[in-house]
C-alpha cells in the first residue's frame, strides 16, 4: 500500500461548517477554534428569557470566550445549594458544568481486505474481491462522516465498504473525514492497480518434433505471462499425481507412451488461477484438437523401418549379384513424424551422402552399400550394410563338334549324326541361359543337338548370364552331308551273253574282262571303295581282274570323308 499526501494532482476538499454538536447523550460539543457565549435563563425552556453574561473581571477574555482545553471543559460555582431548602450543601462543594472543546481533526486509516497484494516494479496490485475500507477515528466529538475522491473526480460520502470489482486498471484514492463539530481532516492518497485476469500459459516444445509427433528426447517448456502483477508460479501434474511446481522444462522420457496426461496451471502474484490445461498421449497420430484447453500429441520413439531393393538386374546366389545398369533403392517409411532424409554410401559404413533416388553402384566384384534413415524428431534407424557383386562380365560361349566332320576350303562338314555342342564361361553371376538360331528358328540351348537336314546351314548363338549381361550373337556356317558317294562300274570288254541263275539274270563276260569300279560325292569327296568278292576278304584293288570261270556276287560299299556309304552288289559270270 503507498499512502501520500494530497500533491497539485489532488482533488479539492469540500468546505465544512464549523458547528456545535450535542450528543445524543446530551453532550455539548464546540469546536475549539469557534468563539463561545454564554447565556443564563431561569427556565429550561428553549423559549424561556435568556441573559448573555459578561465577565467583569475577565472582560478582556470573554464574549467571546475559547476554551483552552481539548476535551472536556467545565463551568463552576464554588458552593453547591440544595434546591430543595436552597442552603449551601455542607462540606461545601463546587457545581460544575461539562463543556467540551475539539481542536482535533479525525484520524482515517485504510483497510483493504479479501484479496492479496503484490508490488511489482513499485505497483502495487490488488486481486479480485477487493474491498477497500476507511475506518476513521476522531477523540472528542467523534467522526461525523469521511469522504472519498476516486481518480479525480469530486468527493463523495462514503457510506459503506467499496467494492472494486467493476473494472481492471489503476485506481488514485484521495480520503478524510470530518469530525461533528467541522474538523476536517487533511486527505490523504492511496494509489493502487486491479488485477483480475489470470495469467495464460503457453506450451512449447524444446526439441525435435512435427506438429504433435514429439521426439522421446524432446521437453515440454511452460511459458506463462501476467501482464499486470505478474506470474508467481506455474503448477503441473502427472497422471493427476502430487502438483509439482514447475522450474525447467519436463522432459518426454517421463511420459509413458499412450497414457500419460499433463495437467498444468498458472498463478499470478495477486492470486488469480488460470483455467487447468491439460495435455495427453495418444496412441495413434494425434488430430488437430480444437478445445482451447487441451492438447494431445503422439511421442514417436520409434525410427523409420528402411529396406532396399534392386530396381533392374539382380540374381541372388552365394552372393546378390546385379550388373551396372542394375539401380539400388533405398525405402524408407515412418507412420508416425515421417522420414526426415534417407543416406548411404558405398564401402563405408557411415553413410554419408543424401539419399534422392536409385542410383547406380560403381565399381566391380564385391562392393559394400550402408544405408540409412532418420525421421523428422530425430530419431535415427541404426545403418545396415548390404553387399552386392556387381557383374560386368559377359559370358563366352564356343561350339565343337564330335562325331562325324570334314573341313574342306575352310568349310566344315557334318552329317545328321555330329553332334552339336555349345560351351560357356561365365566368371560372375553364372550362366542363365544359352540361346541359338538354327536355319531362323530361336531355340533355347538345354543339351547337343543335331541338324538333320542336308545342305547349307547357319548357326547363330550367344549366352546370357543371371544378371542379363548378354554376349554379342556368334555365328558359324556348315553343311550336313548325309548323302553317300554314287558307285559306278564297268566291265573293260562287253558281255558275250547271259544266263539265267535260279531265276536271276546273269551277264556273262570272257576270261580276260577286268572290272573297274569308282564312286563319286557332291559335296565332301574323298571317296573310298571296299568290295568283296564271293563273300570273301575285303579288298580295294581297282581293277578287278584275274578272274576265273564261274558265277560271281561282288558287294561293293563306297564311303565318303564322313563316312556315308553306299552298297551295291553286282551278280555277273566268267566263262572261257
Amino acid at each position: 500500500m503507498v499512502i501520500t499526501t494530497i500533491t497539485s494532482k489532488s482533488q479539492d476538499q469540500l468546505n465544512h461548517e464549523k458547528k456545535v454538536f450535542v450528543s445524543p447523550e446530551g453532550k455539548i460539543f464546540f469546536n475549539k477554534v469557534s468563539p463561545v457565549y454564554f447565556r443564563v435563563a431561569t427556565s429550561p425552556e428553549a423559549n424561556a428569557p435568556s441573559y448573555l453574561l459578561h465577565s467583569e473581571i475577565s472582560a478582556k477574555y470573554s464574549n467571546p470566550m475559547y476554551f483552552d482545553t481539548e476535551g472536556i471543559n467545565t463551568l463552576h460555582s464554588p458552593s453547591a445549594v440544595d434546591t430543595s431548602t436552597k442552603k449551601v450543601i455542607e462540606p461545601k462543594r463546587d457545581v460544575l458544568f461539562e463543556v467540551y472543546a475539539d481542536g482535533s481533526s479525525p484520524v482515517t486509516k485504510v483497510i483493504i481486505s479479501n484479496t492479496k497484494k503484490f508490488i511489482n516494479n513499485k505497483v502495487t496490485y490488488y486481486g479480485k474481491n477487493i474491498q477497500v475500507n476507511f475506518p476513521a477515528n476522531d477523540a472528542v466529538s467523534g467522526v461525523e462522516a469521511t469522504y472519498v475522491a476516486i481518480n479525480q473526480l469530486p468527493y463523495k460520502e462514503k457510506s459503506q465498504n467499496i467494492n472494486f470489482l467493476e473494472e481492471e486498471k489503476a485506481y488514485y484514492i484521495q480520503y478524510y473525514s470530518v469530525d461533528h463539530v467541522g474538523n476536517m481532516e487533511k486527505a490523504n492518497s492511496i494509489s493502487f492497480s486491479t488485477d483480475f485476469t489470470a495469467p495464460k500459459t503457453t506450451l512449447s516444445i524444446i526439441g525435435e518434433n512435427k506438429g504433435k509427433v514429439l521426439s522421446s528426447k524432446a521437453s515440454i517448456k511452460l511459458i506463462s505471462i501476467d501482464t499486470l502483477s505478474g506470474v508467481s508460479q506455474i503448477k503441473y501434474s502427472i497422471n493427476d499425481g502430487t502438483e509439482k511446481i514447475y522450474v525447467t522444462p519436463i522432459p518426454l522420457s517421463v511420459f509413458k507412451d499412450g497414457d500419460t496426461k499433463l495437467t498444468y496451471y498458472a498463478i499470478d502474484n495477486v492470486g488469480n488461477i488460470e483455467d487447468v490445461k491439460v495435455i495427453s498421449t495418444s496412441t495413434a497420430k494425434p488430430e488437430e484438437n480444437s478445445g482451447a484447453s487441451s492438447y494431445s500429441f503422439y511421442i514417436d520413439k520409434e525410427a523409420p523401418s528402411v529396406s532396399f531393393e534392386i530396381v533392374g538386374d539382380v540374381f541372388k546366389g552365394k552372393n546378390l549379384f546385379i550388373s551396372e545398369r542394375s539401380k539400388f533403392q533405398i525405402n524408407a517409411t515412418d507412420e508416425k513424424s515421417g522420414v526426415d532424409k534417407i543416406s548411404y554410401s558405398q564401402n563405408n559404413p557411415s553413410p554419408t551422402k543424401s539419399y534422392a533416388e536409385p542410383f547406380a553402384v560403381t565399381g566391380e566384384g564385391i562392393e559394400n552399400i550402408s544405408y540409412a534413415a532418420s525421421d523428422n524428431v530425430g530419431n535415427y534407424a541404426l545403418a545396415q550394410i548390404q553387399q552386392v557383386f556387381v557383374d560386368k562380365s559377359v559370358p563366352k560361349s564356343s561350339i565343337s563338334f564330335v562325331g562325324k566332320q570334314f573341313f574342306n576350303r575352310d568349310t566344315l562338314f557334318i552329317t545328321k549324326d555330329t553332334k552339336i555342342t555349345i560351351h560357356c564361361i561365365e566368371t560372375g553371376s553364372g550362366i542363365q541361359k544359352i540361346e541359338y538360331i538354327a536355319d531362323g528358328v530361336k531355340e533355347l540351348y538345354t543339351s547337343p543337338f543335331h541338324i538333320e537336314k542336308d545342305g547349307f546351314h547357319f548357326l547363330e548363338y550367344n549366352a546370357v548370364d543371371n544378371v542379363n549381361n548378354s554376349e554379342n550373337l556368334k555365328k558359324n556356317i556348315f553343311i550336313v552331308d548325309n548323302i553317300a558317294p554314287q558307285i559306278i562300274y564297268n566291265f573293260s570288254v562287253k558281255a558275250i551273253g547271259e544266263k539265267t541263275v535260279r531265276g536271276e539274270t546273269y551277264q556273262i563276260y570272257p576270261s580276260n574282262a577286268m572290272l573297274y569300279i569308282a564312286a563319286t560325292d557332291n559335296a565332301t569327296g574323298g571317296e573310298h571303295i571296299e568290295y568283296k568278292i564271293n563273300g570273301k576278304a575285303v579288298t580295294s584293288i581297282i581293277p578287278v581282274k584275274g578272274l576265273v570261270p564261274g558265277n560271281y556276287e561282288i558287294e561293293i560299299n563306297a564311303f565318303d570323308v564322313l563316312k556315308n556309304k553306299s552298297s551295291q552288289v553286282l551278280r555277273f559270270s566268267i566263262e572261257d
